[in-house]
């Protein structure tokens, strides 16, 4: 472990550390408490907006399953390696309380605890298969809509930002993985501009 990935990492979860953040990360990262949200403006925008938009949203739905189901899976397993909070004992654990349906773990009070590392492993930690599809998304919207694109990119770096501070990921996971994410995204983008170019 390289020493400024330690400092930077202690820098983000432990020093930069308040209570609004201690729920706004883990907000961040509970992906699945949004579900229901993402899914209603993905209608929405199927419904509403043109075949464009619908393009748009099959691209990204495809740049998901391929950045997480494909690039994602295959590096965590050839890689293997550990979480902070799974290596290290000095690591800020922080999590939504928990609650059913997902989203209601929004309104109950964040966990924050030190890590106890026991051998035991959450996953993996290279990527972070949170920012290489968050990335992703915003690679694809920013190619057919540049402004929605933008803000994207914004929330993508901020759900980086929150896996280091929750202790799931070292800093240096973040950069890779944002740029695996924007390579799925063009890759995907470009594909299908070649596939309707075709029909």
């Amino acid at each position: 472990m390289n020493a400024w990935d330690l400092t930077l990492l202690h820098q983000i979860n432990t020093a930069w550390s308040s209570p609004v953040l201690d729920w706004l990360m883990p907000a961040l990262s509970a992906i699945e408490a949004w579900l229901p949200l993402i899914i209603v403006a993905a209608l929405i925008a199927a419904w509403r907006g043109g075949r464009r938009t619908r393009i748009m949203l099959l691209c990204a739905g495809i740049a998901i399953a391929l950045g997480d189901g494909v690039v994602s899976n295959t590096l965590k397993k050839t890689i293997g390696r550990v979480r902070p909070r799974d290596a290290r004992a000095d690591v800020i654990v922080r999590d939504l309380g928990t609650a059913s349906p997902a989203f209601m773990r929004l309104f109950e009070k964040p966990v924050v605890k030190p890590s106890e590392p026991n051998g035991a492993t959450h996953g993996k930690s290279f990527p972070s298969s949170h920012t290489v599809n968050m990335f992703a998304v915003a690679t694809v919207i920013a190619c057919f809509r540049r402004r929605a694109g933008m803000l994207m990119y914004l929330l993508a770096a901020a759900v980086g930002c929150s896996r280091v501070y929750c202790g799931a990921h070292w800093p240096s996971d973040i950069p890779p993985s944002m740029a695996i994410g924007v390579l799925v995204g063009l890759g995907v983008v470009g594909l299908a501009r070649r596939i309707f170019q075709k029909v």
